[in-house]
């Protein structure tokens, strides 16, 4: 039976092993862990100490969305509503079995370059905004990647920063291009500092030059504007971008992000017939106390790997509703193919960005 921490109050305890036995003899994969919200971090706790790719392949049955937001950030693959219910059982293994798992790099390899003398720190351009858009989980995917199409042993900080032997700046940003173009992603500008000489060790020394602020940094463009969607007719609505003054051919509205902290930004909507704030949200009981806004959003980093059975989509779910009941429009970012499906049930006005999203 599927390790189980910490046990479920004794009121729960038999039905929930009665559905984590069915579901897994109805042929979904067994997950590696199922944790257990109780109301307290003790199921953090624990988790915290799993590899990141041990968590994508966990479950936790959740009793709030705060734990849903953790289960999140932590990178875990699938989650369900307490009390255990069959169907949410075999969309949160499903979704665990499925979930990507990061790519892993490491630190100890930098160590074992012969003659290493310097290294090279790349990081991101609006690097606070893209950790709130796209998350640290994703953005340290797009470094490893990074450093394998550069054939270079690689660590990843958390910052996040990815530190490689000494390699020619120019060589970096037209690798970073291609990884870019050839997937057709939404990606950051790169920022790459100049080499620096190894004196201590080589993180050491790559966390204090990351702490002393900018310095000399060869950063490539940003993205242009990209569009936004509203489902289920699919009519453009909109665009997004950071530096875009005017949306591709006037049409729409044209949001760019304000107020930047840690973990959401509010968003200011603008065209020829509206402006208004659009604000992030990471509970659907945020949504009733807001005053003068135009719609409201959830921050990509807390919708990327939506779909049936995930934290994101979970998540999603909740606040779609309690947006629909104060009738106003969700704008979801980074939806992909698979997190579209989920998209198109949801209730109320929705508008949509990401790979599903022609360009």
């Amino acid at each position: 039976m599927v390790d189980l921490f910490p046990l479920p109050a004794d009121e729960i305890r038999d039905g929930f092993y009665s559905v984590i036995a069915g579901t897994i003899a109805g042929g979904i994969p067994e997950p590696s862990w199922v944790a257990v919200d109780d109301g307290t971090d003790a199921w953090v706790v624990e988790v915290s100490e799993f590899s990141a790719v041990d968590r994508a392949r966990g479950v936790v049955a959740v009793s709030s969305e705060e734990a849903l937001v953790k289960a999140q950030r932590l990178g875990i693959g699938g989650a369900m509503w307490l009390p255990p219910a069959s169907l949410g059982a075999l969309e949160a293994f499903a979704s665990a079995s499925s979930a990507k798992a990061p790519r892993t790099h490491d630190a100890a390899a930098l160590e074992l370059l012969d003659g290493k003398e310097s290294v090279h720190i790349v990081t991101f351009f609006d690097r606070l905004f893209w950790r709130v858009q796209l998350g640290d989980h994703e953005l340290c995917d797009l470094l490893a990647e990074l450093a394998v199409s550069l054939e270079v042993p690689g660590a990843i900080l958390q910052w996040p920063a990815l530190v490689v032997g000494d390699r020619d700046q120019d060589a970096i940003l037209e690798a970073w291009g291609v990884l870019i173009t050839e997937n057709e992603r939404t990606g950051p500008g790169l920022s790459v500092l100049p080499p620096i000489d190894i004196e201590k060790e080589a993180l050491v020394d790559a966390y204090l030059a990351l702490t002393a602020g900018p310095t000399a940094v060869e950063s490539s463009s940003s993205i242009s504007a990209l569009p936004v969607h509203e489902l289920p007719h699919g009519r453009r609505v909109g665009w997004w971008g950071l530096d875009v003054r005017e949306t591709p051919e006037d049409k729409g509205w044209l949001g760019r992000p304000v107020d930047v902290s840690s973990n959401r930004c509010r968003w200011r909507l603008e065209s020829t017939e509206t402006s208004g704030i659009v604000a992030e949200v990471l509970a659907s009981d945020e949504i009733a106390s807001l005053e003068d806004v135009l719609a409201v959003r959830v921050p990509g980093w807390a919708s990327r790997g939506m779909r049936p059975g995930s934290p994101a989509g979970l998540l999603v779910t909740r606040i779609a509703e309690a947006a629909s009941r104060q009738g106003l429009p969700l704008w979801i970012p980074n939806v992909d193919q698979e997190g579209l499906r989920l998209v198109l049930g949801l209730p109320g006005t929705v508008w949509v960005d990401g790979p599903a999203v022609p360009s």
